[in-house]
């Protein structure tokens, strides 16, 4: 999410620590998203919105960070105070972005976004028809969500600015990865900004492992040829698109970004990033090479108890962003020419924190 805004929004201040916050306003959904873990967890899933003495005390760490994305595992839409969010950030002089379902998005809503000045606004399907999609969205409308998208481009076009950027999120799965050459077509026809193609890369159960496209040898052949069919319409139609990967390779740092980006839980809880703090849960249940794993929630502070810059700078949070910052010092070309010089073979780069080792965004896809 964030590497896309690097390549869209203007840059942020060099000097602010922290390149994005990410706000989880809520934990609630109007949809029941057959991969989600609120369905999983749904017996142990808290539904909370984010209480605004919560926020007030995240905006104050406002001018530390270039970005501040709304929303975590819940559906910002639906949070009451959600429009009065944005300007605290904007007033910071930070970049301000949400990703939604799109169920929520009216032409009311889309109004107020363009009016507050949004900078980033993404929606996202699960396919390129209806069935696709609401067999995997559950309870969501397809019609109602391009539908709404159309409005708020229609508004966008009448204002001067051009914002926000308008991105279309596609989940990418066993089940619809066939459709990713129409969804194209699709982006093409409502004049959406950019379209990306994301793995379904947390785990929790068997049925969600069957919906996995990443690291299946025998739908490898399938899913490359969609990618390249949706690529060769995405440059034929004009369309930005970017898809992720299929192949396993370990990164030195995720694309959650943890030694500059932090999530902030609709409870208060400071953790590196959202696939590290589920809401209401002490452990995060994953399954991972087809084997259950049960990592720790990684949280090193609340809101409510500590500014947040303190809680960033804690030793303990400090020690879990060194280990990737030391990942990446071995990879730089210098670290490279220093072990070649010394006639060493393989570069070796130093392991992640444990709770991390088992997820797989640091394997690139």
């Amino acid at each position: 999410m964030f590497q896309r805004l690097r390549g869209w929004l203007k840059p942020g201040d060099r000097g602010r620590p922290l390149e994005a916050l990410q706000v989880e306003v809520t934990s609630r959904c109007c949809v029941r998203c057959e991969m989600c873990p609120h369905n999983t967890l749904a017996g142990r899933w808290p539904e909370t919105d984010m209480a605004w003495q919560t926020f007030e005390r995240i905006a104050r760490a406002f001018p530390h960070a270039a970005h501040v994305h709304l929303q975590g595992w819940g559906e910002p839409l639906l949070h009451p105070l959600l429009f009065d969010m944005i300007p605290p950030a904007k007033a910071a002089g930070c970049q301000v972005g949400l990703t939604t379902n799109g169920m929520s998005l009216t032409a009311d809503a889309a109004r107020r976004l363009l009016d507050l000045r949004l900078d980033l606004l993404a929606v996202s399907v699960a396919g390129a028809s209806k069935e696709t999609h609401e067999g995997i969205r559950v309870s969501s409308s397809f019609s109602q969500i391009l539908e709404n998208v159309r409005t708020l481009l229609r508004l966008r076009a009448e204002r001067p600015g051009g914002g926000p950027k308008v991105e279309l999120s596609y989940l990418m799965t066993t089940s619809n990865i066939a459709e990713l050459p129409q969804t194209v077509d699709l982006a093409a026809s409502l004049g959406v900004d950019e379209l990306y193609a994301v793995n379904l890369d947390y785990l929790m159960t068997p049925a969600h492992d069957a919906l996995r496209v990443f690291d299946r040898p025998p739908l490898r052949e399938q899913a490359l040829l969609a990618v390249d069919e949706a690529r060769a319409r995405a440059r034929r139609l004009g369309v930005a698109f970017r898809p992720y990967p299929f192949d396993l390779e370990e990164v030195a740092v995720c694309e959650a970004q943890p030694p500059r980006i932090l999530f902030i839980s609709c409870e208060g809880w400071v953790a590196p990033c959202a696939y590290l703090s589920l809401p209401g849960q002490s452990q995060i249940p994953r399954l991972f090479g087809g084997q259950d794993v049960m990592a720790p929630a990684v949280r090193f502070g609340n809101i409510l108890e500590q500014e947040l810059m303190d809680i960033w700078e804690s030793p303990a949070y400090v020690a879990f962003r060194r280990r990737f910052e030391a990942r990446l010092a071995s990879r730089t070309p210098w670290a490279m020419a220093a072990m070649a010089a010394r006639g060493e073979g393989a570069v070796s780069t130093p392991e992640p924190p444990e709770p991390c080792r088992t997820c797989y965004k640091l394997y690139g896809v």
